[in-house]
């Protein structure tokens, strides 16, 4: 999480920001999925997003440690935030071994669509708020 964020806007505001970074990954693969509909053997892929988030709240430690080889070498203060699990359906709908079911698609892109509108509302609303904050603050 950058710091920085977290001292001026409050860890909500990381987290939500996190939240559609990965939203907008998640439309990337749904929609890859529905323009895949009709390729033989494509596996419908999909993010695990609660399981995401929660890393995220919990503050996981990173899986990867920097290496410092040398004593000198200052220790990264920023460890990179957990990566969202991409993972395939290996069920497959038709005899060409396609696994994209498109109702199954268009409601989760929906319901990302929905995620992602309340993570920019709240983010847009923390922007409000500074905002009205400095304006009463003007003499």
């Amino acid at each position: 999480m950058d710091q920085n964020d977290i001292k001026i806007f409050g860890r909500d505001f990381e987290l939500y920001k996190q939240a559609l970074n990965m939203l907008f990954q998640r439309h990337l693969i749904i929609t890859s999925n529905i323009a895949n509909i009709d390729t033989p053997g494509y596996k419908s892929k999909d993010i695990e997003f609660e399981s995401y988030l929660e890393s995220i709240v919990e503050g996981e430690k990173p899986k990867m440690e920097l290496l410092r080889t040398n004593p000198a070498h200052i220790p990264n203060p920023y460890p990179p935030p957990p990566k969202p699990r991409v993972f395939y359906e290996m069920t497959s709908f038709g005899p060409d071994g396609n696994s994209v079911d498109l109702d199954n698609e268009m409601m989760k892109l929906s319901e990302n669509f929905i995620r992602y509108r309340i993570a920019g509302r709240f983010i847009s609303g923390k922007f409000t708020d500074i905002k009205t904050t400095l304006e009463r603050l003007r003499p």
